[in-house]
């Protein structure tokens, strides 16, 4: 029986494209070991947990706060705690970056930030509140509240730009860069400066980490267009593996047909957008 479990809850509908899909995870092991696929930043708040950990795909280990905003990953990472566990977050899209975190997405990559430094008491407040409600829709209601108000203070200059990025990634198997600068109309400086900004990677990075996901999601769902997907976003089946492997930390076959006990949990998230629609401007949750 699994010791592990993960709930989901869409967000409301004027947060869908700041935020992907708020969690609670909860694990009850002596020791927790997992990996984690490249993925959008995070904003997460421990409500139980001993020694929690983060090693990054750069080799770097950092202890995890108790409130912490985590960077954008650029690839995979193992997390470990010891003892119980609990947390509840949700994924910062590029929007949602943008509109709460006053610093360059590519500068946080791959790292983890103490939450009370970037944002003062609100979030010491806010735990109190989530520890206090033992309900996860409560708790969902309790953390919306909270990012209005966080992104309240940020003027909303940045929208333009990375709508037009996700529109650049959703459009084509294997995004060219080139075309990124004539749909935005700025230079590719320009281009790449924000890319970093918002997203936390050059465009070019962007491009393999989103095609890889894609692939991934569509291997583990059986989706009817995969074979096409594979063919205009790769070279070679070496190709697919090697990016799979580097963005998800598993091969195709193993990430298919043996799916760790967090991948198995994180699948529900997918189901559930699957299930439930929602129009966002962001190209993978």
């Amino acid at each position: 029986m699994s010791n592990l479990k993960m709930d989901f809850r869409q967000p409301q509908p004027t947060l869908v494209d700041h935020f992907s899909f708020f969690y609670h995870f909860q694990q009850s092991d002596d020791r927790f070991e997992a990996v984690d696929r490249a993925d959008y930043a995070q904003f997460r708040f421990i409500l139980r947990g001993r020694n929690a950990r983060y090693c990054f795909v750069d080799g770097t280990e950092q202890a995890m706060p108790d409130i912490y905003v985590l960077g954008p990953t650029t690839g995979s990472s193992n997390l470990s705690c010891d003892g119980a566990a609990e947390a509840i977050g949700v994924g910062l899209m590029p929007h949602g970056w943008a509109a709460l975190v006053p610093m360059d997405a590519s500068a946080a990559a791959n790292r983890l930030f103490d939450a009370k430094d970037l944002f003062g008491n609100i979030v010491v407040e806010v735990q109190e509140k989530l520890r206090a409600t033992p309900d996860f829709d409560a708790r969902v209601a309790i953390f919306e509240e909270m990012l209005t108000t966080l992104m309240a203070r940020q003027q909303p200059v940045y929208q333009a730009f990375v709508s037009q990025v996700n529109e650049w990634l959703a459009d084509a198997a294997a995004p060219d860069v080139n075309e990124l600068v004539e749909l935005t109309g700025l230079s590719l400086r320009q281009v790449q400066r924000g890319c970093k900004r918002y997203f936390g990677s050059p465009p070019k990075v962007l491009a393999r980490k989103y095609r890889a996901l894609r692939a991934a999601v569509a291997m583990t769902h059986g989706d009817p267009d995969l074979d096409d997907q594979l063919a205009d976003g790769f070279y070679d089946q070496s190709h697919v593996i090697r990016e799979i492997k580097y963005f998800t930390g598993m091969t195709p076959r193993a990430f298919a047909e043996h799916p760790t006990e967090l991948n198995r949990e994180v699948a529900k998230r997918i189901a559930l957008e699957r299930q439930n629609p929602i129009r966002r401007s962001g190209v993978i949750t």
